[in-house]
């Protein structure tokens, strides 16, 4: 009667240490697919910043004014899922005062204008910019997650320093970033 208990004990001894091992396992491993799934939601925020560098590419060596993200025909793509904004760079050699202000966003393909709309968390940027490069924040977007491939027109105004207004129209394209990805990051 007690060899039955003995083998009993050992069993559930190996048991508990087989769970343990497995449940360990299985930690490691999501937490190994986590840190390769938020690598690439950091490098998808380094493309970010790489678009901003393109759009100082925009200008030659002595253009000086304003460009907007996904303006003259540059394919500019956001991902869904959280606050995204969209700058223009001003560059100047004198500085000033600015005023840069979301008149339209429209959608051209997939959600709804109505629902884009409500998307528009701040509009708007005034301030002074300095001599060189001013990269201005002029409309931040609260995109929700799951949201279905959709391109926007933003046409945004300009009032450089002396008052005279221009009209610069972005083409930007939203897509959506993935369930498992979102999840995890």
């Amino acid at each position: 009667m007690k060899r039955g208990r003995k083998g009993a004990m050992e069993m559930s001894m190996g048991t508990i240490v087989t769970i343990v091992i497995a449940v360990s396992m299985l930690i490691l491993g999501m937490v190994f697919v986590r840190s390769i799934m938020c690598s690439g939601i950091q490098m998808s925020e380094q493309i970010s910043e790489g678009t901003q560098n393109k759009i100082r590419d925009l200008f030659g060596a002595q253009d000086y004014g304003v460009k907007c993200m996904g303006e003259g025909g540059e394919q500019i793509t956001i991902a869904d899922g959280g606050l995204r904004r969209v700058g223009c760079l001003i560059k100047t050699d004198e500085g000033g005062q600015y005023s840069l202000k979301l008149v339209e966003i429209k959608s051209l393909s997939g959600v709804p204008t109505d629902t884009v709309k409500a998307w528009v968390v701040d509009e708007g940027f005034t301030g002074f910019a300095g001599v060189g490069d001013t990269m201005a924040e002029t409309v931040i977007l609260n995109i929700p997650k799951n949201t279905p491939k959709t391109s926007l027109k933003l046409t945004i105004e300009e009032t450089d320093p002396l008052g005279t207004k221009k009209t610069h129209i972005s083409i930007i394209d939203v897509e959506h970033v993935g369930a498992f990805t979102g999840a995890i990051c």
